[in-house]
């Protein structure tokens, strides 16, 4: 994983580029590049950044962003929104930094959707191509 602001810069670019490796592209990646995001931008353009940015690379390594595969919706703006309220929460620090927390804070928690769904949100169609709200307890 990335640690500096170089490196950082580095992995971005090849994500973003559609350079990086398909196996580099682990759940700590993820929450990498979000946490980077919403450091960068409000939640909302960070949301729209990642939507693009995981549509396009899963495409480019040969992935399908269908009804059953691929970009995932409901789980995407739930992680935004995680790695966003962190950030408030967390207070005034440089992007290095932030991105360590919420990798650190939430690597092992790769199933917290369970916390706030009743239902295998993961394999829902439904929740796949558009947002479905928690019910089991709010996000925000």
């Amino acid at each position: 994983m990335p640690v500096t602001e170089p490196e950082i810069d580095a992995f971005l670019a090849a994500f973003e580029g559609c350079t990086l490796p398909k196996e580099q592209w682990t759940h700590a990646a993820h929450l990498l590049t979000g946490a980077c995001y919403v450091h960068a931008m409000d939640r909302e353009a960070a949301l729209c950044r990642m939507r693009e940015c995981v549509r396009r690379y899963n495409e480019s390594v040969g992935g399908k962003n269908t009804e059953t595969s691929g970009y995932h919706e409901t789980i995407t703006v739930m992680w935004i929104r995680l790695l966003d309220r962190l950030r408030r929460e967390a207070g005034t620090m440089d992007r290095a930094s932030f991105a360590a927390l919420a990798v650190s804070y939430f690597a092992a928690r790769r199933d917290i959707f369970r916390d706030y769904y009743d239902f295998d949100v993961v394999a829902s169609t439904e929740a796949r191509l558009r947002w479905v709200e928690p019910v089991l307890k709010p996000l925000d």
